[in-house]
């Protein structure tokens, strides 16, 4: 039986097909474009839609679709907050991806960063590891965490959510979108800085 795996970030949206060996198909990306609220969520209904129309033409059998966010997902109440997405400091993903996949087939939906590090221990470095960190460094920063075998989940969720560490003083109200390390550190932080003060950036990294 195959699942459906979506992957959305800060700045694009990849989904595939991967059977029980883990061997990706019908890998697919859409970048977001500045999309917000709804649009990102229209984007993710249309992905799942897709990914299950062509399985069906393949006559593949879907098991149940997983989708990742970059940020924190609230299982009681089947909400994201995702920092880098407009408009989604509540969103209600699971309701509108589970009526996009049908009660048949089952979704779920967890971070990024702990499905990376589940990632890593099922195909990865990580295999046969009880205790393992993953760093993800992209639009955000985020930690996937593995403790005896069990991702560290924290409070609401928070445990990996790294970017928000402190690291300058003194705080600044740019920080408070993202965090004090994800403004320095991530992708994007590292490529605005470096519109800002590019002599700064060159001499960090000489």
């Amino acid at each position: 039986m195959t699942v459906i795996a979506l992957d959305l970030g800060g700045t694009k949206l990849a989904s595939a097909r991967v059977p029980p060996d883990g061997e990706v198909a019908e890998r697919r990306e859409t970048l977001l474009q500045g999309r917000s609220s709804r649009a990102v969520g229209r984007l993710v209904v249309e992905a799942i839609r897709s990914q299950l129309d062509a399985a069906a033409a393949q006559r593949v059998a879907v098991r149940g679709v997983g989708i990742c966010v970059p940020g924190i997902y609230r299982a009681g109440t089947g909400t994201v907050w995702a920092p880098n997405i407009s408009g989604w400091d509540d969103y209600p993903l699971l309701a509108e991806a589970q009526a996009a996949a049908t009660p048949s087939v089952p979704v779920a939906i967890d971070s990024d960063r702990a499905c990376a590090i589940l990632g890593e221990t099922w195909r990865g470095a990580a295999q046969g590891a009880r205790d393992a960190i993953f760093i993800a460094v992209g639009t955000g920063i985020g930690a996937g965490i593995l403790v005896d075998g069990r991702v560290v989940r924290g409070h609401g969720d928070i445990a990996g959510a790294v970017g928000w560490l402190a690291l300058d003083r003194p705080y600044r109200d740019a920080y408070a979108g993202m965090g004090c390390f994800e403004y320095h550190a991530s992708g994007t932080g590292i490529a605005q800085r470096a519109e800002r003060e590019p002599r700064a950036v060159f001499e960090a990294y000489d």
